[in-house]
């Protein structure tokens, strides 16, 4: 098997598995063909709305320092693949993903083999029980102290049928609107299974009390990220310095909310210190002081000021629009959007407007799934490009120095942006 063929290999499973066939059991048979991979590693499960590849990341930087192997699987599945599977902060290489990649291949051949006497019962992987599996045969390769799986909400989430992780972090917070609240209840199914301690963000009183009740009823230690003992000491584009609980911190990433997901990380690390971690004080400064986060509120430039941030959903877009209006004495209230055609062009549109911005034109990248009336009527100047390279030049083109350019949406539609970005800018 090639490196391209491994990835056309994942990239043309199914997204969905039969509704007619046990999730939990065929994710369960396929570890067992892999040799059971999930009972060999230590792991803690990364939920919550928002922040998770942040927290991740600055988990990863304070392990690094203090010399501890870590392994991350981060959802959704990305168009380079290698980056959903990092070690050691480092995604997997091109011949391990061949590797690991032909194992998953292999058992599920001797499982078809296994069944080929009933023609009704082939079994085919989705994409995302190959990329957890390949992922799970790379934390056991390393010999990662600690790994960490994020919870997947667009897809199918094979990796909550693996036994209990000995913890949990709740990256941002859980939104009350009904349609979001089963996030609420994953999570608390995930605490009746055995995690030993919680870390979350900040919740709303709705969210504390389900998350506090459940984990008082299973003797679960919960530790909640105070965001009242935070005090911001300087907040530019090029970085954030704060102190949490009179300890001085420095952050390359900006935003307010990134101080949010650095609580989140400090509160972690004290938790893998009470459980036996060899972390300091040191360890954890020097890593959040280290991590970088591409496209997570980015400044790609500064004159023109260029932000990349990959987010698409509702809680997302208010916490991005607000992080920039701190910025306002500095970059003024004029905006370019560059987006993904459909709703978010209406949704930051009026988030922005909200705060006091002028929206003066769109760039989007037109879908051949999304319609003008999933879009509904714009105002404001829309430019609809039919290639991600023509819809970055449609961006920069009049772009002004007074002009904020603010890159936004899915995962895979930022990154490919900011990549011809750079391209263009010459970096």
């Amino acid at each position: 098997m090639t490196y391209h063929n491994a990835i056309k290999y994942i990239k043309n499973a199914p997204n969905v598995a039969p509704k007619a066939e046990s999730a939990s059991e065929r994710i369960l048979m396929l570890c067992n063909a892999l040799g059971n991979p999930q009972k060999k590693i230590k792991y803690i499960r990364l939920a919550g709305s928002n922040g998770k590849t942040v927290c991740a990341r600055m988990i990863i930087s304070i392990l690094g320092k203090a010399g501890i192997l870590s392994g991350c699987l981060s959802m959704p599945i990305y168009s380079e693949i290698r980056e959903n599977i990092r070690i050691g902060g480092e995604p997997i290489s091109m011949d391990e993903t061949v590797e690991y990649v032909s194992a998953v291949k292999d058992a599920v051949t001797m499982i078809n083999s296994a069944n080929e006497d009933d023609d009704t019962s082939v079994f085919c992987p989705t994409a995302h029980e190959i990329l957890l599996c390949v992922a799970l045969l790379a934390f056991c390769a390393h010999k990662c102290s600690v790994c960490m799986i994020e919870s997947d909400h667009n897809g199918e989430d094979p990796s909550r049928f693996l036994p209990a992780p000995f913890a949990a972090i709740i990256c941002g917070t859980i939104p009350n609107e009904d349609r979001d609240r089963q996030d609420i209840y994953k999570i608390r199914s995930y605490i009746c299974r055995g995690v030993r301690e919680i870390i979350s963000a900040p919740q709303n009183t709705d969210a504390y009390k389900v998350i506090a009740d459940t984990c008082s009823a299973v003797n679960c230690r919960l530790t909640i990220a105070a965001k009242n003992k935070i005090e911001i000491e300087r907040l530019t584009l090029r970085g954030t310095d704060f102190s949490y609980k009179g300890t001085s911190y420095s952050l390359r990433v900006c935003g307010k909310f990134q101080t949010v997901n650095a609580l989140v990380a400090i509160e972690s690390a004290e938790m893998l210190i009470r459980l036996g971690y060899s972390i300091t004080k040191e360890h954890i400064c020097e890593g959040l002081s280290a991590v970088s986060a591409p496209c997570k509120f980015e400044i790609l430039s500064i004159s023109p000021t260029i932000i990349a941030d990959s987010t698409h959903t509702p809680i997302a877009i208010e916490a991005v629009c607000d992080s920039l209006a701190d910025f306002k004495e500095i970059t003024g209230t004029k905006i370019k959007l560059c987006l993904p055609d459909g709703e978010l062009i209406p949704y930051y549109i009026e988030a922005l407007t909200r705060r006091g911005y002028d929206v003066g034109s769109i760039s989007a990248l037109a879908l051949e799934s999304v319609g003008e009336e999933e879009r509904g009527e714009v105002s404001i100047p829309l430019t609809l490009s039919k290639t991600v390279k023509a819809t970055a030049k449609s961006a920069l083109s009049s772009l002004s120095n007074d002009t904020v350019l603010l890159i936004s949406g899915p995962s895979n539609f930022t990154r490919a942006l900011r990549y011809e970005l750079l391209g263009i800018l010459g970096f």
